[in-house]
C-alpha cells in the first residue's frame, strides 16, 4: 500500500472547477470542458498547466500487469472501468486495481454483480488505438478533413468545425493585421 501524503495548494476557482471535471474523468476534452463551465478553451489549457506545475494529477497510475476483473452486472456501472452492454441486457464491467486487496475491495463495491471473473493474467499483447482528434473541437475524428494553411496542417471531425476553424484564423490574422 502507498503513503498518502497531504499537500496544501492554492487553487483558483476555475483550477478547482477543472480539477472537479478531470476527477470525474481525466480524458475529458479541453472543449469540453470549457463547454461546461462556460468559459475559453485557452482558459482551460492555462489552468490545467497551473494544475500540472502545482504537481496536481488527475489520473490513478494503474500497472499494465495489474490484477483485473471481468463481472456481469445487471445494471451500466461506467464509472467502475470499461463498461459493455451485452445481449442479455446485462452489462460487462472490467474493472483494474493496484493488488489483489484494492481488486476484492472494489468488486465488493460492484451493484447487481451476477458472475465475477478474476484474470490470472494477460495471455495477448494490449493493441493501442492511436486516434486522431479534432483541432478544433478536440472530438474523435474517423475520417479527417485535412486543411492546410501556410505551415500549418489541422486536423478537423467535419465542416462545420473546419467553418469554425477558418472564421477563427481569418479572425485572429485580422486582429493581427491591425495591431499597431
Amino acid at each position: 500500500m502507498m503513503a498518502h501524503e497531504t499537500i496544501a495548494v492554492n487553487l483558483t476557482e476555475i483550477e478547482y472547477r477543472v480539477l472537479s471535471i478531470l476527477r470525474e474523468n481525466a480524458r475529458t476534452s479541453v472543449s469540453e470542458i470549457a463547454d461546461r463551465l462556460g468559459v475559453s478553451r485557452a482558459t482551460v489549457s492555462r489552468a490545467i498547466r497551473s494544475l500540472i506545475n502545482k504537481g496536481i494529477r488527475f489520473t490513478v497510475d494503474v500497472p499494465e500487469n495489474s490484477p483485473k476483473a471481468f463481472i456481469i452486472t445487471s445494471k451500466s456501472q461506467p464509472e467502475l472501468g470499461e463498461c459493455y452492454r451485452l445481449v442479455d441486457d446485462k452489462y460487462l464491467v472490467i474493472i483494474s486495481a493496484r493488488d489483489y486487496n484494492e481488486l476484492i475491495r472494489l468488486i465488493d463495491g460492484v451493484d447487481g454483480r451476477v458472475k465475477v471473473f478474476i484474470a490470472l493474467g494477460q495471455v495477448t499483447k494490449r493493441a493501442v488505438p492511436i486516434g486522431l482528434v479534432c483541432d478544433y473541437c478536440g472530438g474523435p475524428i474517423s475520417v479527417p478533413i485535412i486543411y492546410r494553411r501556410g505551415r500549418r496542417t489541422y486536423y478537423l471531425c467535419c465542416e462545420t468545425c473546419l467553418r469554425e476553424l477558418k472564421k477563427k484564423l481569418s479572425r485572429s490574422n485580422k486582429n493581427k493585421a491591425d495591431a499597431p
